[in-house]
């Protein structure tokens, strides 16, 4: 079930470190209250380490995830026996058990009541290859019926398969500040670390003309890198000191 707490504080936990598990009483996208009004969010390494003061996005949206065929009818008696999965059909890539830990899952098209209706995944089992049958987990009961010809989305978690901020053209929204070179997860083994989403934070600049308390945005013409904010962009915080282009400068982090 789905439970209205507060967010967690840090305590001996290294925020510095990777780890290869998720830490008991933690869970991706996991959001923390540290020192000075600084906040974390606990996520998924993407396929590629991560650059300390590197600004992140989550892994690129892939829409074969979006309009997915629900496999088998969920019934009003289902709802109220408090079934809380649903079964769809797979996209086009073979998955992992947890890609979309801590991601949604929401009603798309019609064929059901519960149009816009969205959950939060708690894990994905089934026939995990392409067009196979899954069975995704969900963090409360279904609240209404859902018909085979309703369609649904699903989404990886913006925490999950975190990457360097691609240059240009941003492929997902961002996931916050790399505090330290994460390594990289890989088919096999998935890298867990902390971001940073708010408060004061070394970020690397890619413009001359950011001044203090210029809204800073990504994405920029260099990876990783925040610029002067601008429209179109997606303004990360604000700059605490005058930028110099390839340095590492002050930035009042808003991500959350």
């Amino acid at each position: 079930m789905a439970n209205i707490s507060g967010p967690g504080f840090i305590g001996e936990i290294d925020l510095y470190t990777t780890t290869t598990t998720v830490p008991s009483g933690y869970s991706v996208g996991q959001l923390l209250f540290g020192p000075n009004g600084k906040y974390y969010r606990f996520g998924q390494v993407g396929a590629v380490a991560l650059v300390m003061g590197n600004m992140l996005q989550g892994s690129a949206i892939d829409t074969t995830y979006t309009n997915m065929v629900v496999g088998t009818a969920v019934t009003a008696a289902n709802v109220t026996s408090g079934q809380d999965f649903i079964q769809i059909t797979n996209g086009t890539a073979t998955i992992t058990s947890e890609q979309f830990l801590g991601g949604s899952l929401s009603i798309y098209t019609a064929g059901t009541i519960a149009i816009g209706d969205e959950y939060t995944i708690l894990g994905v089992s089934g026939t995990l290859t392409t067009g196979g049958a899954l069975t995704v987990q969900l963090d409360r009961p279904l609240r209404a019926a859902v018909t085979t010809s309703a369609t649904v989305n699903m989404r990886r978690s913006p925490f999950s398969g975190v990457l360097q901020s691609i240059a240009s053209t941003l492929t997902a929204s961002c996931a916050g500040r790399a505090m330290t070179a994460a390594a990289a997860s890989t088919a096999t083994v998935s890298q867990y670390t902390f971001f940073q989403t708010h408060g004061v934070g070394s970020v690397l600049s890619d413009g001359t003309s950011i001044l203090v308390g210029s809204p800073v945005a990504v994405p920029s013409a260099t990876a990783g890198a925040v610029i002067l904010g601008a429209a179109g962009l997606a303004n990360v915080g604000q700059a605490m000191q005058a930028a110099a282009s390839g340095k590492g400068i002050a930035v009042f982090l808003q991500v959350d």
